[in-house]
């Protein structure tokens, strides 16, 4: 009995994890393996839940800052074709 609870139940925990994580969060599976991996020794068994969500913050901010670049970007050459379009 020992055996069947660290084989099936251990495993079905790591496989309901990652589908439960890529179904609701939308968060990759590798993403959650290298939070886990990262927040455990940096935080202890809260790293379990706390280096998944770093990781996908982090993630999250990189598409922020790309997405105000390219706006940024973008209305800087709205505003030269208008000051050319004046004169």
């Amino acid at each position: 009995m020992l055996i069947f609870g660290f084989v099936v139940i251990i495993n079905i925990d790591n496989v309901i994890r990652f589908m439960i994580a890529k179904r609701i969060g939308n968060i990759h599976p590798i993403t959650t393996v290298i939070g886990v991996v990262i927040g455990i020794p940096l935080f202890g068994i809260l790293g379990l839940v706390f280096g998944p969500l770093l990781i996908s913050y982090f993630v999250l901010l990189i598409k922020i800052y790309e997405t105000s670049a390219m706006a940024s970007e973008r209305l800087e050459r709205i505003k030269t074709i208008s000051e050319h379009g004046e004169l």
